[in-house]
């Protein structure tokens, strides 16, 4: 009788130990054990309820919507393959003064209308960003058709034959629509690694199968591979700015999801060094005070580097709490752009153009959650509203 009750209780521990890694998925950007306990409150908590019905709202408007894929463009790149990701330099002009308007001139933070002739960057980033919301609305409600769809926009994108992208970017930002991509053109890819932590979420699903699985782990290792060996990729990882640290940030997300841990160890060893010659004792970021936008790129930065640490927590790396003897740190930049930000105080740089308050506000969300300073959310409801973000709601309001 004993044997047959210990038998029940071990087989009630690994119905229960299934269900627990069942709610907690395998991510790389977000805290699995923080948003598995999210989605627990949502059966008693009145706000999480709410904040999971907007996002089921914006998940069924994405359901019926149309996407495009790179084929779509209307100009074939330079080697003749429309499989291959193309995109114009944002910030690149036609000089007037020369015979064909060539080479290009760059207008820092003035964006050529022609950029949007070449429909490939908005795709993606449109089909990202649905493949974001479908996936947590999946794994919030447990509903197979958010991750039907969401599947089925990962396939489009990387692995149906007929629409897949290439997995490189040899013409991405290309600066006179008619010569080979930039190693700039990488920051096009900078929310790349949403989809990593959507295929965590999608693989407890009826859709996700192991074909997908396979073919998806082989796109993204053959991309790795080109970032890591090609001219763009080697002149991308030689930058110093906002373009840097967003390259690290998508060759350690990769790499961890690759399995290739001795690639994303490597970012993370040289990532101390990087904060240290980014930012400046008084929080400052050169780098990018030089631009026409210098809060935006400033703010750019800062969220990518949030984004790294977040990754190198995944190792025990912590970015978070590490501080120069001189006071170089991540903090440190979110602190200088505060008052300018948060308190309307008068900007000492240029910035021609409007900035993303909003973004500002889930960055010191994350700053009160991940150094434990409430000063940081009274800092927030300054601006909270400002914010438009369901997920930001979830995760950390």
């Amino acid at each position: 009788m004993k044997t047959v009750k210990n038998y029940i209780i071990c087989i009630l521990m690994l119905c229960l130990q299934y269900q627990l890694a069942a709610q907690t998925p395998q991510l790389i950007l977000q805290d699995a054990n923080k948003v598995a306990a999210i989605k627990k409150a949502a059966k008693s908590d009145d706000s999480t309820k709410q904040n999971i019905k907007q996002l089921v709202k914006q998940a069924n408007k994405l359901l019926s919507r149309p996407f495009g894929s790179v084929m779509d463009k209307k100009i074939a790149p330079p080697c003749g393959n429309m499989h291959e990701y193309m995109s114009l330099a944002r910030y690149f002009w036609y000089d007037s003064s020369k015979p064909n308007g060539k080479p290009y001139i760059r207008r820092d933070g003035q964006k050529n209308p022609e950029v949007d002739k070449i429909s490939d960057d908005n795709n993606f980033d449109h089909l990202v960003a649905a493949v974001h919301t479908l996936s947590w609305a999946y794994y919030f409600t447990d509903d197979n058709k958010y991750a039907e769809k969401a599947t089925q926009l990962i396939r489009f994108w990387f692995l149906d034959t007929a629409t897949m992208m290439l997995p490189n970017l040899n013409h991405a930002q290309m600066t006179t629509g008619s010569d080979t991509g930039r190693g700039s053109g990488i920051i096009d890819t900078h929310n790349l690694p949403e989809i990593l932590d959507a295929i965590g979420l999608l693989r407890s699903s009826n859709y996700w199968k192991k074909e997908d699985e396979k073919g998806i782990k082989q796109w993204f290792n053959d991309y790795l591979t080109w970032m890591l060996t090609s001219k763009n990729g080697k002149h991308e990882g030689k930058t110093k700015n906002n373009h840097k640290t967003f390259y690290d940030n998508q060759i350690a997300s990769i790499a961890l999801f690759c399995g290739r841990d001795d690639v994303a160890n490597n970012i993370f060893s040289n990532a101390k060094k990087l904060i240290e010659s980014q930012v400046g004792p008084d929080g400052k970021q050169p780098e990018e005070l030089v631009r026409t936008l210098g809060i935006s790129y400033s703010m750019f930065n800062i969220q990518a580097w949030f984004l790294l640490a977040n990754v190198a927590e995944k190792k025990g790396v912590d970015l978070w709490h590490f501080e120069t003897t001189d006071g170089r740190s991540i903090k440190k930049a979110l602190d200088y752009l505060m008052p300018y930000i948060v308190d309307g105080k008068k900007w000492e740089y240029q910035q021609i153009g409007s900035y993303k308050a909003r973004e500002f506000y889930s960055l010191l969300l994350q700053a009160a959650d991940k150094l434990k300073d409430d000063n940081y959310r009274k800092q927030a409801e300054k601006i909270k509203n400002t914010n438009t973000d369901v997920l930001v709601k979830l995760f950390y309001e």
